[in-house]
């Protein structure tokens, strides 16, 4: 569009050249951030402009735009600070204005506050946009998923790569673990009908959670940062689905129940498993034992490996003596020992009866609520409600599941712990020398007594999160 109406980024530096050179100025560089957007400086050009302000290479900043700089008012504030007390001008090739002025200051300000204001608009159309598309049941942009290719504005099966996600699909339900399917789709032994693709243990858990290939869209999976929204839209979609929705379904609840198990903790030599997580990537840690053979026999070295690395090699984590991480944990947990005791008020930690007995509530109305939306989707596609009457009952359905989501994740906010203080005290005060009494498998219970994850990072470090 930017070529079409004659601005595009060899238009605009013409434009820029064309000006320097009716000021007698000489181009000390040029800083072009192809293809980012101008909304914060967070850009590799734009930083490397602000270092060499700060080396004094430059005199004068000359932009073919202000918004071509930034589109955020207090960023633009920042930046012309930062120019003046550097003794750098700042010039724009279309745009007359003078800083050193107030009135100039004002109209530089209200041309950065309404470039802000067609970010922001245009962001909230594309928003708009995008959920009226998903509520047609048209896909709403983005990366064609594995699987799919994205033609003349619809998605058109790849029959190779939708082979790959049918057997996916299929070793899950067989019984068979994500890490297991991770082996053999980077195996390179094996004859890959998407040799291109690097799999990971994220790529396979994306595929089994995305309705996509059940014929579904969806808005809203992720928000910013990545994480995952608890409810997103969800609707029929107009192409061509992988697999059958009941597929798709018996997998989620396969995941459901996989979630929902307790850990083998009465298994293994490795005390930690289970509970120890890489920091790096969020694998799980696993115990591995090498054998060398010395002079005076074969010797064992224990560690702890992340899964990630062991299977895709595409985490950094180094392995980690099974002794080290060890002493590290007991170390922490007498320092949070430490930390308990010196609490003045025990008097806040009680039973929650009725806190749990409304989440139970919550809990069975939002499974109700699941329920019924797959009621009324199975109706739509028998052909007993219009498109229109769907999106009204899955609309009060979406609205009911945000209420009951949020008196839920009130409830955990404001929870108390429903283990007895004096007890926890108990247990960690005498931890390290019960740890040396017992063998691995009482070692795990013990463990899952105070803690639910340990998290370990490269430089030793730990995150532990606990049962309270």
């Amino acid at each position: 569009m930017q070529a079409d109406e004659g601005f595009s980024l060899d238009a605009q530096l013409a434009r820029l050249h064309a000006y320097c050179e009716s000021q007698g100025w000489t181009v000390a560089d040029i800083y072009t951030d192809e293809g980012l957007s101008a909304k914060n400086t967070g850009r590799p050009e734009l930083q490397r402009m602000l270092r060499d302000i700060d080396a004094k290479k430059i005199d004068i900043v000359l932009v073919y735009k202000l918004d071509r700089l930034t589109r955020n008012v207090t960023d633009l504030y920042g930046l012309i600070q930062k120019f003046e007390t550097r003794g750098v001008g700042f010039k724009s090739a279309t745009e007359v204005f003078d800083t050193t002025t107030a009135m100039g200051r004002l109209f530089i300000t209200i041309v950065a506050a309404l470039a802000q204001w067609e970010r922001e608009n245009l962001a909230e159309r594309t928003k708009m946009g995008q959920i009226e598309m998903t509520k047609q049941g048209k896909w709403s942009g983005g990366n064609a998923a594995f699987g799919y290719r994205y033609v003349d504005g619809n998605l058109v099966i790849e029959e190779a790569e939708a082979a790959v996600v049918q057997e996916i699909f299929n070793r899950y339900l067989s019984g068979q673990g994500t890490r297991l399917m991770l082996h053999w789709l980077n195996n390179p032994d094996h004859p890959q009908l998407a040799p291109n693709k690097r799999w990971t243990l994220t790529a396979i858990k994306y595929v089994l959670r995305n309705p996509l290939y059940a014929g579904y869209v969806r808005y809203g999976y992720r928000t910013v940062g990545g994480k995952r929204q608890k409810n997103p839209l969800v609707m029929p979609g107009t192409h061509e689905p992988i697999i059958q929705p009941d597929v798709f379904e018996r997998t989620e609840q396969m995941r459901a129940q996989r979630t929902t198990m307790p850990s083998r903790s009465g298994t293994g030599t490795y005390a930690l498993s289970g509970v120890l997580y890489c920091g790096l990537c969020g694998s799980s840690m696993s115990g591995r034992t090498n054998t060398r053979s010395t002079k005076n026999g074969n010797t064992e070295h224990r560690y702890y490996v992340c899964i990630e690395r062991l299977h895709s090699k595409l985490c950094e984590m180094p392995l980690l003596k099974e002794e080290i991480v060890q002493s590290l944990v007991l170390d922490e947990l007498e320092r949070y020992y430490t930390d308990l005791s010196t609490q003045a008020d025990l008097s806040d930690i009680t039973e929650q009866d009725q806190s749990a007995q409304e989440k139970n509530t919550l809990e069975a109305e939002l499974r109700k609520l699941g329920m019924r939306r797959k009621r009324w989707m199975d109706a739509y596609e028998d052909g007993a409600i219009t498109s229109v009457e769907l999106r009204e009952r899955l609309d009060k359905i979406s609205e009911l599941e945000q209420r009951h989501q949020e008196n839920l994740d009130h409830i955990d906010s404001v929870s108390k712990p429903d283990l007895n203080l004096a007890v926890i005290q108990s247990v960690l005060h005498t931890f390290r020398d019960t740890w040396k009494q017992v063998d691995a498998p009482e070692r795990k219970e013990l463990l899952r007594l105070l803690v639910k994850r340990i998290d370990i990072y490269p430089d030793k470090s730990l995150r532990i999160s606990y049962h309270m």
